[in-house]
């Protein structure tokens, strides 16, 4: 089953592509609405969505996770797929220190679908 990965940003969604066993992640580009997810999950097949969502360090939610919750809401309707969320802590940092500045979305969404991966795994 192939998953896709989202960091979502409200004026960029960036995109990750699992491969088709479902083991590793790859960045896959950025969007700039639900239309551009809609379109890219019914393009690759996807099967389920993982999206990052902002915990904080101590481990409370921040107050985007409104925001990211009521995204995932209309997808989920949308696409009629099973979502999953997964804690995004630091990755757009890291992604933004490793990666050019226009994929650093993408690299951010590949990182929490990895992440999602490896624990599926354990």
């Amino acid at each position: 089953m192939r998953y896709l990965g989202i960091d979502y940003g409200k004026k960029r969604i960036g995109l990750a592509i699992s491969d088709p066993e479902g083991q590793l992640a790859f960045p896959y580009g950025r969007v700039r609405d639900m239309a551009g997810v809609v379109k890219i999950v019914e393009k690759e097949g996807i099967g389920k969505i993982v999206i990052g969502v902002p915990t904080l360090w101590h481990g409370g939610q921040s107050v985007q996770i409104k925001t990211v919750e009521r995204f995932a809401a209309a997808l989920r309707h949308a696409v009629r797929l099973g979502i999953e969320f997964e804690n995004e802590m630091f990755t757009s940092k890291i992604a933004e220190r490793s990666s050019p500045k226009d994929k650093a979305d993408a690299a951010a969404a590949a990182l929490i679908l990895q992440s999602y991966l490896d624990r599926q795994r354990k």
